[in-house]
């Protein structure tokens, strides 16, 4: 039972390490000298995440709006609302592409 409950935990400590550059919708952006993952969670929300960071993203007004600018240009559509979550490691951004929305 001990051996289980070992291998079950090693093999969720493995999930949670798994790099979302393993993801195949994942796009690589560099703002300012950093790297960031674009991803897709639902048709109308995208996030962005810092590549091998270990701190919050930079909050600063300049930086946001380059992740906002790249947001908006892989996926196409209006940014209408964004927030950080992830204590600061994730800005999440609400799209709108009008009629192409199909969720």
């Amino acid at each position: 039972m001990k051996l289980l409950i070992a291998v079950a935990t090693v093999g969720l400590s493995a999930c949670a390490l798994t790099s979302p550059l393993t993801e195949p919708d994942a796009h690589r952006v560099s703002i300012n000298s950093e790297s960031y993952l674009i991803n897709q969670l639902t048709a109308s929300t995208w996030t962005a995440s810092a590549t091998g960071l270990t701190r919050p993203l930079a909050g600063d007004s300049s930086n946001r709006k380059a992740l906002l600018q790249a947001i908006e240009k892989i996926s196409g559509c209006q940014v209408t609302d964004s927030d950080y979550s992830r204590q600061g490691m994730q800005l999440d951004a609400q799209i709108d592409c009008g009629s192409r929305l199909q969720n």
